[in-house]
């Protein structure tokens, strides 16, 4: 039987992701009458199929890695070959115990959310249709605000053939049943670098096609460089400037035909037999079926178009996370959740600030930045200074045998402003943190250099880069001349 009932709430929220399940436990602790809606599962790409098993898959591989290099430390271990259904079996774990200690869509209901599963769609600027598919009814709701934070998927480009051959995406990968022996990755962007480093270092023959000119374009061109050197001296076949003409599936496996191959005496055009395909070129927002056409809310390619309040054209619906398109991060998408509590609690509404916005690539080495590239800055400010550390300038680093890798950081050249900081190294993720802060609170270099770290630690580099003004910086040499000094 479908019946249909109706509801008011205060706070309507589609979408169970990052910036969804921050809305959704303000609104509850805040006493407003919040509902959740989710298509499939809570926790949104996040949790299912992006952050949460990737970084699972690449923590076992890199286990895998330092098996094979156990040598290196001393120790002598007999030669073990990974087995991808045990893999597969670690990375669901980690799966459920954040469904269950964080994600449970219960604890949610406990604390008071009205969580919903089910397909749905606005009827009109004040009500969102849904067919609750845990119970068999149509449920009407009318809501003071919404907001939309449905999140994004992957995007497959239109190659010839592609469709057909059973490729593999960030959203399917963890359905496979075996480890591809021949595996071409299509993209170099974080995804790809991620999961082909993942599955090289499983036991994969990778390839990883890319048409830019380099890989991971929108690091420093010093990062990709350095990145580039140690991902192929890995052993990873990575093809800049490369086009994927034509896919065809056979009894022997997927021929690829690549054109434009660079650095190689072959000819222009070259075919290579893969066991399967996984595409990482990029995402496009989940919109289809929302009926946004029809009340007014306005989209755009990358997205829904929001304003500097994350708040569409229709003014008592706002947007968050992937699904604008402006930062496809979960640590973005909660951040944009939260200035929406913020606004919706306080008068005299804040502005969303993307100045300072850090984000990694968990490759090993690790890829972290903060701010702009060099050749952002200088096209920016003109004359900026520079300043560098090698990864085996770093004690800790040296000790743990983990010396690939480089600190940079741009500054401003009189006050040593950081204007940008771009990290390659072990546990680059947690180190470029301590940037952020200062690039927020505008904190210079200098003020960086005058405060303890404890050593031994990755985080003396922040300290050894910071010094690096006091004897390297515009500023410092500059005096140094009018006095007569250095």
């Amino acid at each position: 039987m479908n019946e249909k009932t109706a509801n008011i709430y205060d706070l309507t929220i589609i979408g169970g992701g990052s910036a969804g399940l921050v809305l959704a436990v303000a609104g509850a602790k805040l006493g407003k009458k919040t509902a959740l809606v989710e298509k499939h599962r809570i926790g949104g790409d996040c949790l299912w199929t992006g952050c949460v098993p990737s970084k699972a898959l690449l923590k076992a591989a890199k286990v895998a890695n330092y098996i094979r290099d156990a040598k290196k430390y001393g120790i002598t271990t007999a030669e073990t070959k990974p087995e991808w259904q045990k893999v597969i079996e670690y990375v669901r774990s980690t799966q459920h115990v954040i469904e269950e200690e964080h994600d449970n869509p219960e604890r949610f209901r406990e604390m008071g959310v009205d969580v919903i599963f089910g397909n749905g769609h606005f009827e009109s600027r004040d009500t969102f249709v849904v067919e609750d598919s845990e119970n068999g009814q149509t449920r009407t709701l009318k809501s003071k605000k919404f907001v939309i934070s449905t999140g994004s998927r992957p995007l497959a480009p239109p190659i010839p053939g592609l469709e057909s051959c059973g490729y593999l995406d960030s959203e399917n990968v963890w359905e496979l049943e075996e480890l591809p022996q021949r595996l071409l990755v299509v993209g170099a962007g974080p995804i790809g670098i991620e999961l082909g480093q993942a599955f090289h270092r499983l036991g994969a023959r990778v390839t990883i096609a890319q048409r830019s000119a380099r890989i991971l374009t929108k690091e420093d061109a010093d990062v990709s460089e350095r990145m580039l050197n140690y991902l192929t001296s890995e052993g990873i076949d990575i093809r800049l400037n490369t086009d994927i003409t034509k896919i065809e599936k056979h009894k022997d496996g997927i021929n690829v035909t690549f054109s434009g191959l660079q650095n190689t005496s072959t000819s222009d055009n070259q075919e290579q037999v893969y066991d399967k395909i996984l595409v990482a070129a990029g995402r496009a927002p989940n919109i289809e079926g929302l009926g946004l056409d029809k009340i007014g809310v306005k989209v755009e390619k990358n997205g829904i178009i929001v304003n500097g309040q994350l708040q569409t054209h229709v003014k008592n619906i706002y947007a968050a996370g992937d699904v604008i398109g402006h930062y496809l991060f979960t640590h973005v998408a909660a951040f944009q959740a939260q200035l929406l509590v913020r606004n919706f609690l306080l008068p005299l509404s804040k502005k969303i600030n993307y100045s300072v916005v850090p984000w990694t690539t968990f490759c090993d080495p690790e890829v972290a930045r903060c701010g702009l590239t060099e050749a952002e800055a200088r096209e920016k400010y003109g004359d900026v200074d520079v300043f560098t550390l090698d990864q085996s300038d770093v004690d800790r680093a040296v000790a743990e045998g983990e010396t690939h890798g480089f600190s940079k950081v741009i500054a401003s050249k009189w006050k040593g402003k950081i204007l940008g900081v771009h990290l390659v190294g072990a546990n680059a993720g947690e180190v470029i943190h301590e940037y952020v802060l200062a690039m927020q609170q505008g904190i210079p270099l200098r003020k960086l250099s005058g405060m303890m770290h404890v050593y031994p630690t990755y985080s003396t580099s922040v300290w050894r880069v910071a010094a690096k003004w006091l004897s390297e910086g515009t500023l410092v040499q500059t005096l140094r001349k009018l006095i007569g000094v250095g």
